[in-house]
């Protein structure tokens, strides 16, 4: 059996994604080695360590939220730009977080968020609403098995279509943003499609192989055409980058799910300058 598997059976409460994460630390050891998530154990194998999850204080508050999808296992929600998803250092009220346990989620670890969409970022997250499903919904981003598509606005005319293979890590100088490597960091994965062209500008698609923290928009940055606005990563504080689209086999049901919703007004009123500039 799988080290991550084994441990998820262990620990039958907590999601797939932070076994792993506490794998990578180092939480669990096998014979005395930090090993892959992947180890297949042996008979013989010795595991060693104990959970260290990070709890954060939030409190329950009535914050509408933009549901395009619902059922008894899960929902999708459309975050808008400036909301942050989780909790963090500066940030304790107002989030995803907080509504989820306004609207009575909190049986659930993290009130059943299984990804993130930057502050910034507008458009779909899914969330699960039973821990069965929570669990499975993290294997399935973990096999990158929910296919996510984005739109955004980038600086600069790109002409063809590219996939971006970039390793990326964090910042070794500021901290809170990433960087691309050529060695070491993780393996991320962009598709970049173009939609439109503009005199200044350009209109891309992207889906995503990996999810690495800030990855399209690190990725933009390193091939010099960053997206516009971003108040990191390029300047400007309307950052145009929108998740509009969901593709995934539903982990309870089997039903295939494919949801889509429109740009918002300030991306259409931004694609529409772009389009007059000369």
């Amino acid at each position: 059996m799988r080290l991550d598997k084994y441990l998820a059976e262990q620990y039958p409460h907590v999601t797939r994604s932070q076994i792993t994460a506490a794998i990578k630390r180092g939480d669990f050891k096998v014979n005395g080695q930090i090993v892959k998530a992947g180890y297949e154990l042996r008979p013989t194998d010795q595991v060693a360590g104990t959970l260290q999850t990070v709890c954060v204080t939030a409190e329950p508050e009535t914050i509408a939220l933009d549901v395009v999808y619902e059922d008894e296992f899960l929902m999708v929600i459309n975050k808008p730009r400036g909301m942050v998803v989780h909790p963090g250092a500066g940030v304790k009220s107002g989030t995803v977080l907080n509504a989820l346990l306004g609207r009575g989620q909190n049986h659930l670890e993290r009130a059943g968020i299984v990804h993130r969409l930057d502050k910034n970022t507008a458009g779909l997250l899914i969330v699960a609403k039973t821990a069965d499903c929570q669990q499975r919904l993290g294997r399935m981003f973990e096999k990158h098995d929910i296919k996510r598509t984005y739109w955004g606005l980038v600086d600069g005319v790109i002409h063809t279509d590219q996939i971006i293979d970039r390793n990326i890590k964090r910042h070794p100088q500021h901290r809170t943003i990433f960087t691309t490597t050529e060695q070491g960091g993780r393996r991320a994965i962009t598709h970049l499609h173009v939609l439109e062209r503009y005199a200044k500008h350009t209109l891309c698609e992207f889906t995503l192989e990996t999810g690495r923290t800030h990855q399209i928009r690190v990725h933009c940055k390193s091939i010099h055409h960053p997206i516009l606005g971003d108040p990191e990563y390029n300047s400007g504080s309307g950052q145009m980058l929108e998740a509009l689209q969901l593709d995934f086999i539903h982990p309870m049901t089997g039903k295939e799910i494919h949801l889509q919703i429109q740009p918002t007004k300030a991306f259409a009123e931004a694609r529409e300058k772009c389009y007059h500039l000369k």
